[in-house]
């Protein structure tokens, strides 16, 4: 077959060889001029960690020329637009990609991190929108990746913080985000000047959140002293603004929290000072019971539950529970050896990778007149939950600590007035970072004194939280519907680390 090739004259191929030569000498002369154009660039970059520095070899030849030229923040912007099409249309894979090049090339875009972790928390789900709890030691590594990179936004310590409170449920680490964001780059509560927040660290609603952290906790003292900083800071902005009424509403509202919170310290544990929830001489927490014995204890819950799998990989967990309407009895199936990836670890979770093989679900069941009952279909989603190894750990149990606050009326916030006929069901979990205030004597605390209700700070935290958990061992026959789930496959409880 002849040649066609096209031969062009010998004007043009001469030009076309001037031009290319005069495009890598302009390449090279923006290289070198790069830093003089921008003079702090270098410093603007200094410190920056990233995921193991993915490579340019996922951007495509529209995107590849703009960092060779020097302008990785602009190649950045236009992926992160990319994204938000992504976002749009439901493309939630290719959104992870994209992430990890944005943050390679822009260190110091928080909004990507911050959207991108959430992303990782919240969006990948089952078929019942239940979250693929596999994909939160990546999203915490992100952040934590973006407040090594940028240490004087608050947005990306708030997020780590509100994911730890709202959805991994660690007070104690959502605690030490918060009070990072707040004190700020100079550990004085300033901020950066020019900053949204200026003169302090981070905003507002950042006080509020960590004060009912500290509730969470059981460490009603500092709960309290928080509450009070915020009103402090609020009458300052007040002062300045006599008349902004959403900043009125806003201080009467952190008013009504503290008056709240010690209102509820009298009704629970004290007895004096009580309101219509408990118009008894006793401590709510140890109010006896309407008839027969009148001694002050706490409530006996008679946990009994019951775990069957009515059909492959379909569990119906189902029973008991003695408490007000409202309790959420959390649900927990895993491998039998899972072990929570490190969250601590950047380079780790450099790629966002998760191992595939493992089987994760966490779920919480409503409890009404004193019943509970629900299926959970893993069935539909098997690369979510892949049931590959030989048991399995099925945990069903109650921590007074996340509740919410009727049930907190007679159970305490650290279940001083919560028991069970079966003391195998009750658990302490005494970890120094998760005790909380001592507010009553006698229900698990071994040492430090009883709150004064009146001491802010109060040093000594020496309450454990009492939780009631049932732990079952399965095996991959009885996850098939093979062989049935009975009492006998209750194991005890482990004690907690």
């Amino acid at each position: 077959m002849a040649n066609i090739a096209k031969l062009y004259p010998k004007v043009v191929q001469t030009r076309r060889t001037i031009g290319l030569g005069l495009c890598a000498l302009f390449l090279a002369g923006a290289a070198l001029l790069q830093g003089q154009i921008d003079p702090i660039a270098r410093q603007y970059h200094v410190g920056e960690a990233s995921l193991g520095r993915a490579s340019a070899e996922g951007l495509n030849s529209e995107f590849l020329l703009l960092p060779l030229l020097g302008f990785r923040e602009a190649a950045a912007g236009l992926l992160w637009v990319r994204c938000d099409e992504f976002f749009h249309s439901g493309d939630y894979d290719a959104i992870l990609p994209l992430v990890r090049l944005i943050t390679w090339l822009d260190p110091h875009a928080e909004n990507v991190y911050v959207t991108g972790s959430w992303h990782l928390s919240y969006n990948f789900t089952d078929a019942n929108e239940r979250s693929d709890r596999r994909y939160l030691a990546p999203s915490q590594a992100l952040l934590d990746e973006g407040i090594v990179n940028n240490p004087n936004i608050p947005d990306i310590k708030f997020e780590k913080g509100w994911q730890n409170y709202d959805k991994i449920k660690d007070y104690n680490t959502a605690e030490t985000a918060f009070l990072s964001a707040i004190k700020g780059p100079h550990g004085d509560e300033t901020g950066v000047k020019g900053s949204d927040d200026y003169p302090y660290a981070s905003p507002l609603k950042t006080l509020h959140i960590l004060a009912h952290t500290y509730e969470k906790e059981g460490r009603i003292p500092e709960a309290l002293m928080q509450w009070k900083a915020a009103m402090k800071r609020s009458s300052a902005d007040l002062a300045a603004k006599p008349t902004d009424y959403s900043l009125k509403q806003l201080s009467a509202a952190e008013h009504h929290n503290y008056d709240e919170t010690l209102q509820r310290w009298h009704n629970r544990y004290t007895t004096t000072g009580h309101d219509a929830i408990n118009p008894t001489k006793y401590p709510f927490v140890l109010l006896p019971p309407p008839t027969g014995d009148q001694t002050p204890r706490p409530w006996d819950c008679a946990f009994v539950p019951k775990v069957e799998v009515v059909r492959p990989r379909v569990f119906k967990i189902s029973g008991q529970f003695n408490a007000a309407d409202g309790a959420r009895i959390d649900v927990r199936i895993t491998d039998w050896d899972f072990k929570d990836r490190n969250t601590t670890s950047i380079e780790h979770n450099a790629r966002f990778e998760v191992d595939q093989t493992q089987t994760i679900l966490v779920d919480a069941l409503s409890e009404r007149k004193n019943h509970f009952e629900r299926e959970l279909d893993m069935s539909k989603d098997p690369k979510m939950y892949n049931f590959s190894q030989p048991y399995y750990r099925v945990t069903l149990g109650f921590n007074p600590r996340g509740t919410s606050p009727h049930l907190q009326d007679r159970q305490g916030w650290s279940g001083e007035g919560l028991t069970d006929i079966n003391p195998q069901h009750v658990m302490l979990d005494a970890r120094p970072k998760l005790l909380g205030t001592k507010l009553i004597e006698g229900q698990g605390a071994s040492a430090g004194p009883v709150w004064d209700g009146k001491s802010m700070p109060w040093p000594d935290h020496a309450q454990p939280v009492r939780i009631i958990r049932v732990t079952y061992k399965i095996s991959k026959d009885q996850v098939m519907n093979l062989k049935p789930i009975s009492e006998a496959d209750q194991v005890p409880n482990e004690p907690i680390k």
